[in-house]
């Protein structure tokens, strides 16, 4: 995996855990809002990285079918 692949899929849900941690430990949400804002923390970090890492792949198998293509190209 590239360099860049690995810190888009790593650093949002990094980020987004920090502030939910610092503010549990701050006591500035506690309760069910808490509970709420870690689930939906959980539920925006899945859907980023799910994301990136389709259209990364969406883009690798792109990259092989047209590859296929021109060799089939060549070979008539």
């Amino acid at each position: 995996m590239k360099a860049e692949l690995i810190l888009k899929v790593v650093l949002p849900p990094l980020i987004i855990f920090a502030i939910l941690v610092a503010l549990t430990i701050s006591k500035v949400i506690s309760g069910w809002s808490m509970y709420i804002l870690w689930i939906l923390g959980f539920v925006v970090a899945n859907l980023m990285v799910t994301k990136v890492t389709a259209k990364w792949s969406y883009q690798r198998r792109k990259q092989k079918r047209l590859q296929k293509q021109k060799r089939g190209n060549k070979n008539e």
